[in-house]
This record gives C-alpha cells, sequence and structure tokens, in this order.
C-alpha cells in the first residue's frame, strides 16, 4: 500500500463520502464546505481538473475515475495494525505542518513587500515587523532558558497559540550554551520539561510508588462536597491545559514522552466526544481500576466477590469515598446523597464499586482531566486520532511500557536488521 497515496485518498472520502459520486454533487459538497474553487468550471473541466487537497489551500490532487466508487481502508479503523496508525498520524501532522509553513512563507513574502512600500516610514516598519514576526516564520521557535524552563514554555506557547500547528523547533538560550533543534535538542527539551511538570512542587500529578504511574494529585484543588468533585481556581487549570497541549505537541512532532499513565488516562483522550465521558457509565469499569491502582482495586475485587458472609458486616463501609491531602489529612466524600449514613451489603455493592470506580476515575478529577484533554486535542485533535485506542495512543506517545506488560526485545533481532555507515560496523567498540 501507498501510505501516503491512501491518505489523500481517505481525505477526499471524509468530504465529499464514500461511494459514487457525480461531478455536480461534489461541486455542492465543496461549495458548502472551505472552497468554491470548482463552481466556475463546466462539467467537462470539472471531470478532468486536478480536484482535491488534503488542507483545502495547498497543492490540488488528481480525482480519477469520477463515477468509479470512491472507497479508503483507512475509514474502517478497526482493520490496520498500531504502527499504521502511527504513520497516517504523522502524515496527517506533516501535511498541516506543511500548510501552516506555506502559509508563513507566503505572509513573509507580503511582509517583505509591505517593508519596501513603506520605507519612507521606518517607524511603521518596525511596528509591522513586530506584529508579524510570528506569522512570518515557517516555524514554531521557542527560545528557552534552563533555569526558567517551565516558565518560558508557558509564556511562548501562550503568545504563539495560532503557530502550534507549525513545525516545531527548541532553542536553549542563556547560561554559555546554545542549541538549535535538530531532533536532539526538542527530544531533550520534552525530556526535562515532563519530568518537572510531574515532579512540580506545585502539586498537579502524584505519582503511585506500586506502579510507578502518574495520575493528576489530590492536592491539586480543593474538593466540593455538592460537586463530589475537584474544583481547581483558574491558574492551575490552565496548567493542565498547557500541559495537555505540550503531550499534544510532542505526538503532532513525533517526540516521544518519558510518561507512565494508567489506561484509563489515554482511554479519556481517545474519546472523540467530552460528552461521552459523562453519559457513558461503563467507560470506568474495576478493570480500568485494578490496572492503575492494583491494591485498590483488589480489595473493591473482593467485596464484590465476597460469598461467606453479609458484607456489610464483614467489611463495614459505608457508601463513601476517602482520599489523602496535602499533610496526609484525609477528606471523605459520600457518593450519593447522605452516603455517610448508607451502608454497603450484599445488594448494592455492584452499584458502589460502579460509583467508586467512576468517582475515583473520572468525576472526582473531572475539572482536571478534561483540561489536559482540550490542551492535547487542541493540537492534535482530528480523524487521525480518532482511528486511533487507547492502547495504540500510548503507544504512539509513550512507546512500549517498561516492567511485564512492555515488550520482551529481542536485541539480536535487531542487530540482524540494524545498517551501519561513518565508518561503524558490528564490531566496532561503541556497536559493541
Amino acid at each position: 500500500m501507498d501510505v501516503k497515496d491512501e491518505y489523500r485518498i481517505w481525505k477526499r472520502v471524509q468530504l465529499v463520502g464514500e461511494g459514487r459520486h457525480s461531478a455536480s454533487s461534489i461541486v455542492k459538497l465543496i461549495g458548502a464546505g472551505k472552497t468554491n474553487t470548482f463552481l466556475n468550471l463546466n462539467e467537462n473541466q470539472r471531470r478532468t481538473r486536478l480536484f482535491l487537497t488534503t488542507t483545502s489551500t495547498s497543492m490540488l490532487l488528481p480525482f480519477p475515475l469520477m463515477h468509479e466508487y470512491q472507497f479508503s481502508i483507512f475509514s474502517y479503523s478497526f482493520l490496520l495494525p498500531p504502527p499504521l496508525k502511527r504513520k497516517i498520524l504523522h502524515i496527517d501532522a506533516m501535511a498541516q505542518m506543511s500548510s501552516e509553513y506555506e502559509d508563513a512563507c507566503v505572509n513573509h513574502t507580503l511582509v517583505a513587500h509591505a517593508q519596501r512600500l513603506l520605507s519612507d516610514s521606518p517607524k511603521m516598519v518596525r511596528n509591522l515587523e513586530t506584529s508579524l514576526r510570528s506569522a512570518t516564520c515557517p516555524y514554531l521557535l521557542l527560545e528557552i532558558t534552563r533555569e526558567h524552563l517551565v516558565d518560558d514554555t508557558w509564556q511562548q506557547i501562550s503568545r504563539r497559540w495560532a503557530d502550534l500547528k507549525k513545525p516545531l523547533k527548541v532553542r536553549f538560550i542563556g547560561g554559555g550554551e546554545e542549541g538549535m533543534d535538530q531532533g536532539g535538542v526538542q527530544k531533550e527539551f520534552f525530556g526535562v520539561l515532563m519530568e518537572q511538570l510531574i515532579h512540580s512542587p506545585s502539586g498537579l500529578f502524584e505519582v503511585d510508588q506500586e506502579t510507578r504511574s502518574s495520575w493528576v494529585s489530590s492536592n491539586a484543588g480543593v474538593y466540593n462536597e455538592s460537586t463530589r468533585s475537584l474544583e481547581i481556581d483558574t491558574e492551575t487549570r490552565r496548567s493542565f491545559e498547557m500541559f495537555g497541549v505540550l503531550m499534544g505537541l510532542a505526538i503532532y512532532n513525533g517526540v516521544v514522552l518519558g510518561l507512565q499513565f494508567p489506561k484509563i488516562f489515554w482511554k479519556m483522550l481517545t474519546c472523540s466526544n467530552a460528552s461521552m465521558l459523562d453519559d457513558d457509565d461503563n467507560l470506568f469499569s474495576l478493570n480500568d481500576l485494578e490496572e492503575g491502582w492494583p491494591s485498590l482495586g483488589k480489595g473493591l475485587r473482593q467485596l464484590l466477590d465476597w460469598e461467606q458472609d453479609d458484607v456489610e458486616d464483614i467489611f463495614c463501609r459505608s457508601y463513601e469515598i476517602s482520599y489523602s491531602t496535602l499533610g496526609n489529612a484525609v477528606v471523605t466524600i459520600p457518593l450519593v446523597t447522605d452516603g455517610e449514613n448508607v451502608p454497603v451489603t450484599n445488594d448494592n455493592r455492584k452499584e458502589f464499586v460502579n460509583d467508586y470506580c467512576r468517582h475515583f476515575m473520572y468525576t472526582g478529577i473531572r475539572e482536571p482531566m478534561l483540561a489536559i484533554r482540550r490542551g492535547v486535542w487542541s493540537v492534535i485533535g482530528g480523524s487521525a486520532v480518532a482511528m486511533c485506542t487507547a492502547d495504540e495512543l500510548e503507544v504512539i506517545a509513550c512507546g512500549q511500557r517498561d516492567g511485564p506488560e512492555g515488550l520482551d526485545l529481542d536485541m539480536h533481532e535487531l542487530e540482524s536488521v540494524a545498517e551501519y555507515d561513518d565508518g561503524y560496523d558490528p564490531n566496532h567498540i561503541v556497536i559493541r
């Protein structure tokens, strides 16, 4: 399969639909969308003219066999293996980068022309250069100091929000070292930045000592008893959104992150609509809780499977959930009205476990999680990401997991297909 060619067909099918289409019906579809390119062409011209674009602004692509059935295997994502989905995601990102790059080059030409026209007014030229500098740069260029890595990143991304789809370049400045990004600096940038954010004193995340997975910290906000959820202030919400933006930027630019989150985190990111998180009662299961928090899940599983006596007498639990907060204080939240006075019994234990799992993995951290999701989707949200499952997006973003769930890597197999250049060979001391 020619993946790039199939990608173009898939984008075309997304615009005009799968099936057989007459030229006139396609023109109506395009006319109702983003471009009126073909409205002034006659029927014969429409059949023979180069037809469609990946971004509706760049080079036109052939539309062959007008009356043949238009079909793309990419529309059926369950048939596609994860490596192919990763490739499609990167092709989609490159198509968007190409469009942004072309627009920036055009803007640069226009500004240069304007400078010549306004050469008699230097002050006006300086103002014009300042206001359009971002528009004329073909890259999202971040100039970062190591001493203020997080703050510099926050400020520059906030100012260059319209440039997020451009190819990313990172430059470390100050401190005696200046590194321009050719891939390695970018990798280091995301690695150091994510490490600082996960282990930040601000307490956005906490790391489970048993699984080494990260999760939203219960100290990131204040629990509201009426909503039974964590409420965060505007600044904290923005921090979670920016964390999501940085995750999206890394995926968009093909950088593998050194992050580890429970699988439910990735399930929430891949939901095509945020409202599904509130409406889908089966999305947050005990299996998800056991995967991310084995000890906690084991206790709830015992409660659910206990058959010897009444669980009310053995477990002595009320319909509540408890959290440890900063300073090891414990906050207890009722999962239903007057939950502190409602015992967990054999009759309601299944509902209790379901409510517990939903609250622990979503309801209790709804605001921070939706903020992260907004940030990720602001960069990579679209049809290419929607075709990925949670496991596939995790592999694309972070690679295979370490530990028992990870791949058993065969280094001999890797060695057998490795190629060497620049004077290296299989027996070179650096290789061995």
